[in-house]
């Protein structure tokens, strides 16, 4: 029976949502992060999870019984991960990895990554996600730039993509924590209803706010200048994926493990448009 989970990146997109979801069911969940915030819920721990600091990581991982490991962005991620599940090899590892994975070369950052749970982790699923709505919201990605430029920016080649809410991420990442028996050795496909282009998904945005945003879509080439080589690196060859229908097939493991239909954009959409309003202070 699994009792206690272990969730890094817990203040991130998926991490916060798979959390709070393991609170409802009784689990115990160590809140792993590398700022632990304080909580009054008697069903989280809040610990220091730091992938720089391995001091860090026993405290965190040895005494659970899963695991959902959001993958690192960092070069040595495969090692990274390979030596933290190592900690707790027993335990179920929940991996957030992304859509096509299997479609990679075995040299692949990716799916060194996953190999790095799977040869290792007794007990695994891989969950694999198309690209998730909440970068439309995220002030790291796309919510600037819709709210104060009224563009959305990506280079897509027109192919669609088949949006995914985090919230529907979550609720399978959390059916495979809760009984693993049923989940080991699986590699779960992620996505929304529909594909999606960017160009409709900026329709979408036009007619809800009542003024245009305006599709772009630049070369790679463009979207990467400035970047490290290695994350450059990284988006160039997701880029391409996107642009040749990788993040374009649909799943329907959101419907099958959770019973309810995935979030659509346009619903994510009708429920966000706070996020890409301007303040009266901020318009021109």
């Amino acid at each position: 029976m699994i009792r206690t989970v272990l969730v890094t990146g817990a203040r991130g997109k998926t991490g916060r949502e798979v959390a709070a979801r393991l609170r409802r069911f009784g689990i115990l969940v160590h809140a792993g992060s590398s700022q632990p915030a304080r909580t009054s819920d008697t069903r989280t721990d809040p610990v220091r999870f730091d992938w720089h600091d391995r001091a860090t990581w026993r405290e965190a991982a040895a005494a659970v019984d899963a695991i959902y490991l959001m993958r690192p962005d960092y070069p040595t991620a495969p090692e990274l991960v390979a030596d933290l599940v190592e900690v707790n090899p027993d335990a179920h590892v929940v991996l957030l990895s992304e859509q096509g994975a299997e479609t990679l070369s075995p040299d692949h950052w990716a799916r060194r990554v996953e190999d790095a749970v799977v040869t290792r982790a007794a007990s695994w699923t891989l969950l694999r996600p198309s690209w998730f709505h909440q970068v439309l919201t995220d002030s790291r990605f796309y919510r600037d730039a819709i709210r104060d430029d009224r563009v959305l920016s990506l280079p897509s080649g027109g192919a669609p993509i088949a949006w995914v809410d985090a919230r529907d991420i979550a609720d399978v990442a959390v059916a495979a924590l809760r009984a693993p028996e049923d989940h080991h050795g699986r590699a779960h496909t992620i996505t929304g209803p529909d594909p999606v282009p960017v160009a409709n998904v900026a329709r979408e945005l036009s007619a809800r706010l009542g003024h245009r945003i305006r599709a772009e879509d630049p070369s790679p080439r463009e979207t990467l200048d400035g970047l490290d080589p290695w994350m450059a690196g990284i988006l160039d060859d997701l880029y391409h994926r996107v642009r040749h229908g990788g993040f374009s097939q649909l799943s329907p493991a959101v419907k099958q493990i959770t019973g309810h239909e995935p979030i659509s954009i346009g619903e994510f959409i009708n429920a966000h448009l706070d996020q890409w309003r301007r303040s009266p202070t901020s318009a021109p």
